[in-house]
């Protein structure tokens, strides 16, 4: 089973307008499917009884009537001028029946021949499907091969992120690193061509290679081989237009009255009207960026000529004499809302991400230079880390701060020590070099003890290997929890940062333990300084109002936060509160929402390398939608990285690879219990712990592959005990789960629906039909069926992704699902017989255990279920 595409209801489109004799221009970029896309129409159409007669337009000039002669619509000679005779031929061609003429790369047609496809148009019963580059209208052969009727004009949309990810591990078999193909989104913009184009041509360069399992990108994706595809997007660009995409690309995506004072107007909007801009509302301001972001790597990488030098001449004499281009008033061209939550947006932000990535570490390099202090050594050192500085450098900036740390500096200096200890653990991935560090540490500054304690429990939250050195917090997490009242913070600017941390990490001890509603109250009253070297600690609050039940509140607010991140380029904020969003989008169902936003978060690809657990949620909710959508390469792909992660991420609900294994072991053939074993072990590891948060989570997911009773009671014990209304709904649904009473799995789902956890309501419910069809009344298995049929429609995201095994026909052999298939279409059991090749008998014999399988009685039920 797999997600609805966005292309098959374009087709679907397509099909109903040649149906209503509606002609309609596909408009794409070059590399965006145009002709793949017509290949689906052609088969579309010839399926609901139409003649299909295809052309491929050619550039004939001096050779009128070319393309249509290549595509065999011509006999013999027909003079150029002579449109009627080539009409008479055409028309002869497709009078037998309704027809629809197919023409790729309209706009390479030659005028006599569009008009000879115009006079077609008229004369016969025929319906125009032609693909075109932008602009149109506008490119005149176009306009007149479809502008006798009616035209629908359509956009080919572009790929969504799990398409490109699909595509990407086709190209490059085995795993891939979902920054690999983040890359390739964002260079390609979504458009398929040109994103097969990076992956073959950064592969033959040696720019994505393999690495303990998976394919990785330790360069730039953009390679010499991708001028063949920037040359085609030029295509048809005047000299002026040419020379402002090599201005643009230098730029960079920027302003537009920044970009008001290079490029006029009239070239703005020819860039535009050729599909090679794009506008991105951020914070208030405009920004233009060229599309697909490829044209500005590249143009960039090629201009060191005569073009490159003359454009920064340009930018240079543009900006000696202004450099406040912000101050202006903005200018609106176009319709710059229609990027601003689209993927096509996502892959320009990602791009302006990677140039605020290398401005900022200009910045944080020259104030540490200026002032070597704690606070600028963290700083610097986030911006080398996000940067993708190689190792060197940063043991060099460490070594450097400890020759320069000053006494004055104690807390500060502290602050760069669990810096430090994090980066070894998490990034170096040497837990006892942590570990060593932070005794150290303690021993330098035990005036700081709490900041080292609360990062070693910070680590241990994450899943890393301690080894027994330090003892764990108290159980209930009471050493930490008096940090989090502001009261208690120093009025030193230094010590308020290091009371930050301290408080933050016992935020995450208290969700992960079960006690949201603690967290979050105790959130709300931290007053985070603009200087926090936690600046991910803003997530927190919402997450712990998502996993007290407060589904909307804290969606919303992350939501509202996740646009101010994005709209500030502040990178390291990004992914905690997206991951929070995609949390909630799950929670509630809302899958159609769930796809996009991921998209969107791939795209970005704004990872912060010291706080990985984000990252490992978004993983684990992407091979989660992976797999309900039968994408199976993706769903592996994305679950083997979130193991090389290695985290427990024991506040983040959903971020542990253990259902997702589970789940692809199924899917490879092995029983559900085999499959599902490990994890089911590991929650109850979980479980020993205390620690509900993960344990719940987890066990709501394995319980619909397959149920291990005993430890599904005890996790479900433990979520009794936790505070909010969200994990004891979860545990209700454990329990019943566990007992295997369709019963109590009905009255959970009813429940679960009303506290808005659409997606576990569905599975509850999904649950409760397969237990009646096993041992059940068979009137209420159809009827459970039915009304979750109607309430998975009703919802309108997408929910029939999540119930595949309540498929009533999964359970039929191949030959079953053929008979109930042709009863169910009113044959009898004779004609059923007939159709088949098979005896009265043979048929009865299916029947009966059709019906035994499926719980039903008559036909009629029958005919609702398949």
């Amino acid at each position: 089973m797999s997600g609805p595409d966005a292309r098959e209801g374009l087709v679907d489109q397509v099909r109903e307008a040649a149906e209503s004799r509606v002609d309609v221009v596909v408009v794409g970029l070059p590399g965006s499917g145009r002709t793949r896309l017509l290949g689906q129409v052609r088969d579309v159409v010839a399926d609901v009884g139409f003649d299909v007669v295809r052309i491929d337009a050619v550039r004939g000039e001096g050779r009128p009537l070319e393309s249509l002669a290549l595509a065999g619509l011509l006999s013999g000679p027909a003079a150029p001028s002579a449109l009627a005779a080539a009409s008479d031929q055409l028309v002869q061609r497709v009078a037998a029946r309704r027809t629809v003429l197919l023409v790729d790369d309209a706009e390479r047609l030659d005028e006599t021949s569009a008009a000879v496809l115009a006079a077609v148009r008229t004369r016969a019963d025929v319906s125009v499907v032609a693909t075109s580059r932008p602009p149109v209208p506008g490119t005149r052969v176009v306009d007149v091969a479809v502008g006798v009727g009616d035209t629908a004009l359509l956009t080919v949309p572009p790929l969504a992120f799990e398409d490109v990810h699909r595509m990407t591990v086709e190209l490059l078999p085995g795993g891939v690193d979902v920054d690999v193909v983040g890359r390739v989104f964002a260079l390609s913009g979504g458009l398929p061509g040109i994103a097969r184009t990076v992956v073959v041509a950064a592969r033959r360069a040696g720019r994505v290679v393999p690495e303990g399992g998976r394919w990785v990108a330790r360069q730039d994706l953009v390679t010499p081989a991708l001028a063949v595809v920037v040359g085609r997007l030029q295509e048809g660009l005047d000299e002026a237009g040419r020379e402002a995409l090599h201005l643009l690309a230098a730029l960079g995506p920027t302003e537009l009255a920044a970009a008001l004072q290079l490029v006029p107007w009239p070239v703005l909007v020819q860039l535009d009207d050729h599909g090679l801009l794009r506008f991105v509302e951020t914070e208030g301001r405009l920004v233009v960026a060229l599309f697909p972001p490829l044209l500005t790597d590249h143009l960039r990488n090629a201009d060191r000529g005569a073009r490159g030098r003359r454009a920064a001449e340009q930018i240079s004499a543009a900006f000696g004499r202004s450099t406040d281009v912000a101050g202006g008033r903005r200018a609106v061209l176009g319709s710059p809302l229609r990027w601003s939550t689209s993927p096509e947006s996502a892959a320009v932000l990602g791009r302006l991400l990677r140039e605020q990535s290398r401005t900022n570490l200009l910045v944080r390099r020259h104030a540490w230079e200026r002032e070597p202090t704690g606070r600028s050594t963290v700083m610097y050192l986030d911006a080398l880390l996000g940067d993708g500085a190689p190792a060197e450098t940063i043991e060099m900036v460490l070594a450097q701060s400890r020759e320069l740390a000053q006494p004055s500096d104690a807390p500060l200096q502290a602050l760069v020590l669990t810096w430090e200890a994090t980066y070894r653990a998490l990034v170096l991935r040497d837990a006892p070099a942590a570990v060593r560090l932070l005794a150290v540490a303690r021993r330098a500054h035990p005036e700081q003890s709490a900041l080292f304690d609360a990062t070693q429990e910070h680590l241990r939250l994450l899943g890393v290997d301690d080894s027994g050195a330090f003892p764990p917090p108290s159980d209930d997490g009471s050493d930490l929890v008096g940090r989090l009242d502001p009261a208690s913070a120093s009025s030193s600017s230094a010590d308020a940062q290091v009371e930050t941390v301290v408080a933050l990490i016992g935020g995450e001890h208290l969700i992960a333990a079960g006690r949201m509603a603690d967290a979050a109250t105790a959130l709300a009253r931290l007053a985070l300084p603009t200087t926090s070297p936690r600046r991910d600690g803003e997530a927190l609050g919402p997450l712990a109002r998502v996993c007290t039940g407060a589904l909307d509140e804290g969606t919303s607010t992350a939501m509202r936060l996740f646009d101010e991140a994005q709209g500030g380029l502040d990178q390291a904020e990004i992914e905690p509160h997206g991951y929070t969003v995609a949390l909630g989008l799950l929670l509630a169902g809302r899958l159609t929402d769930l796809r996009e936003h991921l998209t969107i978060m791939f795209a970005l690809n704004a990872p912060s390398p010291l706080r990985p657990q984000p990252r490992a949620g978004l993983l684990a909710l992407g091979a989660f939608l992976s797999l309900a959508e039968d994408n199976l390469p993706a769903a592996r792909s994305m679950t083997e990285q979130l193991e090389a992660l290695d985290l427990r991420a024991l506040p983040f609900p959903i971020a542990r690879p253990g259902p997702a294994h589970a789940a692809l072991a199924l899917a490879s053939g092995l029983p559900p219990e085999q499959a599902a074993a490990p994890a089911w072990r590991a929650v109850a590891g979980l479980v020993d712990e205390g620690w509900a948060l993960a344990a719940v989570f987890d066990a709501a997911l394995l319980a619909d592959l397959h149920v291990d009773p005993a430890v599904a009671a005890r996790a479900a014990a433990l979520a009794q005990d936790a505070q909010g209304s969200l994990l004891p709904l979860l545990g209700r649904y454990l329990e019943a789960a566990a007992a295997g009473s369709a019963t109590a799995l009905l009255q959970v789902a009813d429940d679960l629906r009303a506290g808005g956890l659409l997606l576990h309501a569905t599975l509850a419910h999904a649950s409760a039909v397969r237990v009646l069809r096993r041992s059940g009344p068979p009137g209420d298995a159809v009827h459970e069926a039915a009304r979750l049929t109607e309430l998975v429609a009703g919802s309108g995201q997408e929910l029939a992704l999540l119930v595949p095994s309540a498929a009533p026909t999964a359970d039929l052999t191949p030959r079953e699902l053929e008979v109930a298939r042709l009863v169910a279409a009113g044959l009898t059991n004779r004609e059923a017989a007939e159709r088949l090749v098979v005896s009265d008998r043979t048929i009865d014999n299916h029947l009966y255990r059709i019906y035994r399988k499926l719980g039903v009685t008559s036909r009629e039920d029958l005919a609702r279920l398949v």
